[in-house]
């Protein structure tokens, strides 16, 4: 099954790429746009150890940061490595924390998972990945049988654009009937397609002329 997770370069230290690259994992190192990992192009993930958690809480970034990742990321996870949410040694209220998780979950729509330790992270890492695999394979049958192929080069190289995964490059195929319409549609055009803002609109716009 063809996984491919690419890693911000400052998440080395975490030990979590070489535990990826022994279960013969897909990895590319390289300075992320969004999040800490990026799974199959689309799946954006934000981890945090239980203290990088309740230190975002306090300085403010934790909310920002949910905002980078619902605008630019098509699909988007957090993952909270560790166990001592509650006893980090920081001076903070259980109940901010509690709010922070309900409110991720619930105004922001980013779900939470999480994980006791580097090599539980990588295991949820895989899974998502298995996950998302298992999810394009299922839309391509949908397509039926002899354009399969053909569809999937198509897919293949819309989802070469910032931000577009499986899902938005089926509903550009949608709406507009072919690659070369989707790169000649204007930033308003793009826009116009769920799950792709203006922001998202104009950085393809960027890069394909």
């Amino acid at each position: 099954m063809n996984i491919l997770i690419e890693i911000d370069y400052r998440e080395r230290d975490g030990g979590i790429p070489e535990i990826l690259r022994k279960s013969n994992i897909m990895v590319e190192e390289k300075r992320l746009f969004i999040g800490d990992y990026l799974i199959n192009r689309h799946i954006a993930v934000e981890r945090k150890t239980t203290k990088d958690f309740v230190i975002s809480i306090i300085d403010g970034r934790l909310f920002s940061q949910a905002s980078r990742l619902k605008r630019y990321a098509e699909v988007q996870l957090m993952i909270i490595e560790g166990t001592d949410l509650f006893y980090t040694g920081y001076e903070i209220d259980p109940q901010a924390i509690k709010g922070a998780i309900v409110s991720l979950s619930i105004s922001w729509q980013i779900p939470l998972v999480f994980s006791k330790s580097p090599d539980g992270t990588a295991e949820i890492l895989v899974m998502a990945g298995i996950q998302d695999v298992k999810c394009r394979d299922e839309i391509l049958k949908r397509a039926g049988r002899r354009p399969r192929r053909l569809l999937t080069r198509k897919l293949f190289m819309l989802q070469g654009l910032p931000g577009v995964g499986p899902r938005i490059a089926k509903r550009m195929l949608e709406r507009f009937g072919s690659v070369e319409k989707v790169i000649t549609a204007s930033v308003h055009e793009l826009s116009c397609v769920e799950g792709i803002g203006r922001k998202k609109a104009s950085l393809i716009r960027e890069i394909v002329i």
